[in-house]
């Protein structure tokens, strides 16, 4: 009996704790496009290697206000006349359907990063590339775009994928 009472109450105080943390994210308004700012940066080379690349995606929060967006959301690479490329998010294994991701919010004059990974090399079988002139990622009803010049290879069955891993706040650097 008190090994159920204790059960009872562990699952009763996990549940408290996440209806806390869902309710200080409930506390901040979406963010729309216009109060953002994205950058990119291929980190002098982090991603480089091995026949893959990869950029860190930043957003930048310039309004007053705190907000929020999704941990992971949609993102498309596009062509030189905007048109949507066909790239798909590479599944993360063990994790069908995915892992639950809670929103990421962002104060005032803070920034999130994330970081973009793919293979840039022809290293299939049978290769399918794509050449991207910019990343486009939904924001709120709108979305935010800047330019990127990268090569997304993939086996000709699945197409180029890419790696997301979700974003999270940015540090400042430490000395």
């Amino acid at each position: 009996m008190l090994k159920k009472i204790t059960m009872t109450m562990g699952a009763l105080l996990c549940a408290a704790l996440s209806i806390h943390a869902v309710s200080a994210r409930a506390q901040a308004a979406p963010c729309e496009p216009k109060q953002l700012a994205l950058s990119l940066d291929d980190g002098g080379g982090d991603f480089t290697g091995m026949s893959h690349g990869g950029t860190y995606v930043e957003l930048h929060n310039r309004g007053r206000a705190r907000c929020q967006i999704p941990a992971r959301p949609d993102i498309a690479f596009l062509d030189a006349n905007e048109q949507t490329l066909q790239a798909s998010l590479q599944a993360t294994p063990g994790m069908h359907p995915g892992p639950v991701l809670l929103p990421v919010v962002i104060r005032p004059h803070a920034s999130v990063r994330a970081s973009l990974r793919w293979v840039t090399g022809e290293v299939f079988d049978d290769t399918q590339c794509i050449d991207t002139s910019a990343l486009r990622i939904a924001i709120g009803h709108g979305a935010l775009t800047a330019p990127l010049q990268a090569h997304l290879c993939g086996a000709r069955a699945q197409g180029p994928q890419y790696q997301f891993v979700p974003f999270q706040p940015k540090r400042p650097p430490t000395n």
